[in-house]
């Protein structure tokens, strides 16, 4: 009897093996990736995937950082995600909201979640309060997706054009940099 019982359970067993390979390579996907014209059957691995195939910084984001250091003052602080704080710290010497040694500064996860949503929140109001409490004087905004630690978002750019908060002060096609106004009218 045990013989039979362990003959249907590994016959199972490879059973789903197949079934899981049938479903991974053969079948034909009905979900659309959006931003893409490609079809897959787990559309969640490829969108999670995607973004660590391509570069993280981008060209334009190392020449801001020539501007940086001859424009602002080192006792600057950037809202920045990983990539960006980590280009910023390297090139400049200067310190962001995540990235580099940030885990062991008080409150990491709270600063790292007030970064994803600044970035993502629509608010401008939001973006500029959450900045300021956190003793920020820059936003560092690049023009790929960024990555604050819970996932990869574009996020919201609009409402850094918000002159009453943000003022636009260095751009170019890869990366924009906005100072946090210091009293909000």
């Amino acid at each position: 009897m045990t013989g039979i019982t362990d003959f249907a359970k590994y016959g199972l067993v490879i059973l789903m093996f197949l079934l899981f390979l049938y479903t991974s390579y053969c079948m034909s996907a009905s979900y659309q990736i959006p931003g893409t014209d490609s079809y897959y059957l787990f559309p969640e691995v490829k969108a999670n995937a995607d973004a660590w195939y391509g570069r993280v910084v981008l060209p334009g984001e190392l020449d801001a950082t020539a501007w940086v250091n001859e424009n602002l003052n080192m006792s600057d602080k950037f809202v920045a995600d990983i990539f960006g704080a980590e280009t910023i710290m390297g090139m400049t010497c200067r310190v962001s909201t995540v990235g580099g040694d940030w885990a062991n500064a008080p409150n990491p996860v709270k600063v790292m979640s007030d970064t994803n949503q600044i970035y993502t929140t629509s608010s401008a109001w939001e973006a500029y309060s959450l900045a300021k409490e956190d003793n920020c004087t820059y936003v560092w905004l690049p023009n790929r997706n960024t990555f604050s630690g819970y996932d990869w978002v574009y996020g919201e750019h609009d409402k850094f054009n918000d002159t009453q908060y943000f003022q636009l002060v260095f751009e170019n096609e890869d990366v924009k940099i906005y100072k946090i106004l210091e009293a909000a009218q």
